[in-house]
């Protein structure tokens, strides 16, 4: 392979200002990365040495969101320009002999199998640059590949709204130099009149003054959106989303809706699982096998055992769902839930901090918050636990089978024992010893009404 003699350099140094944000470009998410962790990852399909990334803007959050041993950091004190760039990597050209592969911190989309085509083509044609090009329909701001009657490239033109043309190959910034051409060249960059900036398309004109081959790569369009603007980031979102999705479905997973879908990177579904419309699986989510979501389900960093049932428009964060566990519809846990096989979380219900045992049912309108209940449990309708004194929080312990009646409240820290029955309508301040029946409430008094004269 030829990963040893090939240098990347990540260009992440520009803050993006047409993204009108505070967050630095290459850090906006797209499908739950940030946009250089997309670049970097196609990058780590190869055993490259080591990976230039060359920061600036906000350098500190950036460093800070991609650091790893493989990245040596560059930067961008004055942010001059894509060549001033490449530039501040000079010192490390002087002693390399290989090829300089340059990549934009925000063109996410582009493939491995198009990286190592881009490489190969270089190494073959013995080109001084090679650049990925592709065709458009409408060439909107991008640069414009320029080439001479016999096919050759001689330049790139900027096309803009005055003269933009309706179909064209463009430039998407993503080159690779002969390490020599760089290190002869780079001082011949001139800063633009207008600009002030210093312009690594030049160096295709400078090739093309002295003779050197430029070669060409093309890739589908897809591959080649860059990152501008939020509406970018939407186009990109909406194709990246359709491949992980058929990728999905052909994995056996099914989904009945591809399209009203929205689905991250580091989701995992497993076999035979159904997906139907408006779910939403974000962060770090491993769903097992059999499992049934239905419309408008949320979910976010959790785990999800076999052959769960989540009904309707239920929200999940930060939890674990063992297998065979019914949850909803309109269910909310919050994190630190744990719902043990088999359990019955029911709708209106809301769990924070808990572990619900196996077997155990909360099947309407109850809030569990920093509980342990056992198995076997039943929770009324309309439970409570009153965890929270106003300054600090308290634990609610219910032992395996207990009954826990309609309308209770369990004021925290209280212990419910193995087998204990809660009257309806109680509220339970003291500790319920096991095998026992607790009636906490006013006893009921009738009186006859006054009749009017």
């Amino acid at each position: 392979m030829f990963e040893s003699d090939v240098l990347p350099v990540v260009l992440a140094a520009g803050k993006g200002t047409r993204m009108r944000s505070k967050l630095p470009k290459v850090l906006h998410k797209l499908l739950g990365w940030p946009l250089i962790s997309h670049v970097l990852t196609t990058l780590r399909h190869f055993r490259f040495n080591q990976i230039i990334t060359v920061v600036g803007y906000k350098a500190e959050d950036v460093k800070r969101h991609i650091e790893s041993r493989d990245i040596v950091f560059v930067e961008q004190r004055e942010q001059l320009g894509t060549g001033h760039a490449l530039m501040c990597c000079q010192g490390f050209l002087n002693h390399f002999e290989g090829t300089v592969l340059v990549l934009n911190g925000d063109v996410p989309l582009f493939r491995e199998e198009s990286l190592k085509r881009l490489l190969e083509t270089h190494i073959e044609t013995q080109a001084a640059v090679t650049l990925v090009t592709a065709k458009v329909k409408d060439s909107q701001e991008y640069g414009v590949v320029l080439r001479d009657r016999q096919g050759r490239i001689i330049g790139i033109a900027e096309i803009t709204d005055r003269n933009r043309m309706k179909a064209a190959e463009i430039n998407v910034g993503i080159y690779a130099f002969k390490a020599a051409f760089l290190r002869e060249n780079l001082k011949y960059l001139q800063r633009h009149p207008q600009k002030g900036e210093y312009y690594l398309t030049d160096l295709i004109k400078i090739a093309v003054e002295r003779g050197e081959l430029v070669g060409g790569c093309e890739v589908p369009f897809e591959e080649a959106i860059g990152i501008n603007t939020r509406k970018d980031l939407a186009l990109a979102t909406k194709v990246l989303e359709r491949h992980l999705v058929e990728r999905l479905m052909l994995e056996g997973i099914t989904i009945i809706d591809p399209e009203s879908v929205y689905i991250e990177m580091d989701v995992e579904i497993g076999l035979d699982s159904i997906l139907f419309p408006g779910v939403c699986l974000r962060g770090k989510v491993c769903l097992g096998e059999d499992c049934i979501l239905e419309p408008g389900v949320i979910i976010t960093d959790s785990e999800i055992g076999d052959k769960v049932h989540i009904k309707a428009y239920s929200v999940i964060a930060n939890s674990k769902i063992e297998d065979g566990v019914s949850i909803g519809p309109f269910a909310h846990l919050r994190p630190g839930a744990h719902i043990g096989e088999d359990a019955r979380i029911g709708n209106f219900v809301e769990v924070k901090k808990s572990y619900v045992g196996k077997g155990s049912k909360a099947s309407h309108l109850t809030y569990l918050g920093d509980a342990e209940v056992g198995s076997g449990v039943n929770i009324g309708a309309g439970t409570i636990t009153c965890n929270y004194d106003g300054r600090q929080k308290h634990k609610t312990i219910i032992g395996d089978k207990a009954f826990i009646g309609s309308n209770t409240a369990l004021v925290a820290p209280v212990k419910v024992g193995e087998n204990a029955l809660i009257g309806a309508g109680s509220v339970i301040t003291k500790d319920v010893p096991p095998n026992t029946l607790a009636i906490a409430r006013a006893r009921e008094v009738h009186k006859q009404k006054k009749r009017k004269a």
